[in-house]
Parts: structure tokens; sequence; C-alpha cells
């Protein structure tokens, strides 16, 4: 009986270090998409109605810090099953991931869903996937977020491969 006890505890315990590990990651991703959408508040202006909060387009900053979130979750579970440990190889594999999963999402919603930023129209997009249209340091920015997330992310004691 003591021994199922311990493992329920521990099990508990498990639960609550993850969700406060996934807490913490979304705090930061939304700390990073507030910072981002604020700075380019001005590149942002869809074919489509979005809510505007304090200046603020609410449709980048709401995808950044989903995207941010569960593009860290999914590639912090992939290098653990992968037994990667080594911060550089870690790093590399997050930027190839963050890398793909922008040109998804960007194609995706482009091509896909439609939505497109009238205010960056004018630009070109990427080659190939014709999206991302927007100036250089825009597209610089779009693909320097997911592992600046990651970087900040990881310097936190408390979130940091277990």
């Amino acid at each position: 009986m003591r021994s199922i006890n311990v493992i329920r505890s521990t099990m508990i315990l498990m639960k609550k270090s993850y969700l406060t590990h996934s807490i913490t990651v979304f705090l930061v991703a939304f700390v990073v998409s507030l910072t981002w959408s604020y700075f380019a508040r001005h590149m942002y202006s869809y074919n489509m109605d979005f809510p505007i909060i304090f200046g603020i387009n609410s449709y980048p900053l709401i995808c950044w810090t989903l995207a941010l979130t569960a593009g860290y979750l999914l590639v912090d579970y992939l290098l653990k099953r992968l037994r990667i440990t080594r911060f550089s190889l870690r790093l590399i594999g997050a930027i190839s991931f963050y890398f793909i999963a922008v040109i998804i999402a960007e194609t995706v919603g482009y091509h896909v869903f439609g939505v497109k930023d009238t205010s960056t129209a004018q630009y070109p997009g990427l080659p190939l996937c014709d999206c991302l249209h927007a100036p250089g340091w825009m597209q610089f920015a779009y693909f320097a977020l997911g592992p600046l997330h990651w970087v900040v992310t990881q310097a936190l004691p408390w979130t940091r491969q277990r």
C-alpha cells in the first residue's frame, strides 16, 4: 500500500512540475510576443478584422504566443526523446525546427487560410513558398523569434532539461 502512495505522490509532483514548466514557457512566449507585436505594431494590418488592444493587433500576439509555446514544448520533447543533451546540438535542433515551422505556418496561413498582411503586401515573399511578404528585417525577426524564445527559456534555471 505504501508503494502505491509513493507512486501516486510522484505522479502528482510530476504533473505539477510539467504544469509549472508549461506555464513558464507560455509566460516567456507571451512576453516575447508582446514585445515583438508592440515593436512591429505599425507593420500589421490584415485583410481580415482582428481586435486591436492598446494599439497592438491581437492576431500576431496570440499566434506568436501559442506558436512559441507549442514549438518550445514540442522541441523540448523531441530533444529529450532523441537524448540530445549538449546545448549546442539542442540549439541547432531548435533553430532547425523553428525555421521549418515558420515556413510551414506562413505558407498555410497565406495560401490556405488567405490571411494577408496588407501593410507589407508590397514586399516580395520568400522564394519557393511565396509567403512572408515583409521587409528583410521583419523576415529575419520571424526566423529569430523562435530561437530567441528557446534560448531565453533555457536560461531560466527551472526550465532547463531535467
